[in-house]
């Protein structure tokens, strides 16, 4: 599975990640924390990746059957096997015996054949959601150019797919009608630049300002972008969106980390102040209202 796939995969519609054991965090911990912070994200776990000490199955009963994971969002991947025999030892082992749902993928030797093998099962469970391409958010590092009727103007993007753009104007309303082409617009995409035509195909107030929502067209009149400028975008567009997603996903680690580390050091405290009160305990009977005032310091 090169790393070139998931920017495939992405200019077909599909956010995709590689997850694995890096070393610092481990592969258990990664998938709790996506669990947590993405509501409706999928996993195919590769079966064939070995951890030492670590057991597949054992991790799969755990986190559907103690941790209450949906098990309609996993599935497992393998790599070919040679008989029938195998690969139904797999699937009672994970479907019937430990309750996975999304069913398997076994990819084949050569990595070319994987990518239509993997993107038909996404387009099978209907993996893209409700949009065909995927959003990126902007900043001002995303900038647009258009001019229309002797007037130029331009700005920031609000976000941008490989279908559409939007931007958000502050002053006066654009002068384009609904459904008008305009054309040559010209955008800067965190340094890499292209220009293409656009149709406006929706226009509404937000507050104190107006949204406008482009559909790119091709010079012939065709949706979406022509095949350069599309090569050109794929990879600049998933660098964005999964470095939104690695960032999500660092800071829980390290909030984790910091919670961790506030309940070991309560811990110690409390381990540390034990002797003490034992020692006050044997020495004078404490007065109860006393007593009382520290248990309701402790329950708070």
């Amino acid at each position: 599975m090169p790393i070139p796939f998931l920017e495939d995969f992405f200019a077909l519609g599909f956010e995709c990640y590689y997850i694995g054991n890096d070393g610092r965090v481990p592969v258990q911990k990664k998938i709790e924390a996506i669990l947590k912070l993405f509501k409706d994200v999928i996993f195919f776990i590769n079966v064939d990746y070995e951890l030492s000490g670590f057991q597949w199955p054992e991790y799969i009963y755990e986190l559907i059957h103690k941790q209450k994971a949906n098990p309609e969002q996993f599935g497992i991947t393998f790599l070919k096997r040679q008989s029938h025999v195998e690969i139904e030892t797999l699937r009672r082992l994970y479907f019937e015996e430990l309750g996975l749902k999304l069913g398997y993928i076994q990819l084949e030797y050569q990595k070319k054949n994987n990518l239509g093998i993997v993107a038909k099962t996404l387009f099978n469970i209907q993996a893209q959601g409700r949009r065909k391409t995927i959003r990126a958010l902007c900043s001002s590092a995303c900038t647009y150019k258009l001019d229309y009727e002797k007037e130029s103007f331009s700005g920031s993007l609000q976000d941008i797919s490989l279908s559409h753009f939007s931007i958000l104007v502050k002053d006066a309303p654009l002068p384009i009608k609904l459904y008008e082409k305009v054309h040559d617009i010209h955008f800067n995409i965190r340094g890499s630049f292209f220009h293409t035509d656009a149709i406006l195909v929706m226009q509404r107030q937000v507050e104190t300002a107006n949204l406008y929502v482009f559909a790119f067209v091709t010079p012939a009149g065709a949706n979406g972008l022509d095949e350069r400028t599309k090569s050109l975008l794929v990879p600049v567009l998933y660098n964005m969106i999964s470095a939104n997603c690695m960032g999500l996903l660092e800071k829980h680690y390290h909030d984790d980390d910091g919670k961790k580390e506030k309940t070991e050091q309560a811990e110690t405290e409390t381990a540390t102040e034990a002797p003490i009160e034992a020692k006050i305990s044997a020495e004078q009977e404490m007065d109860p209202e006393i007593a009382a005032l520290g248990e309701e310091e402790k329950k708070e």
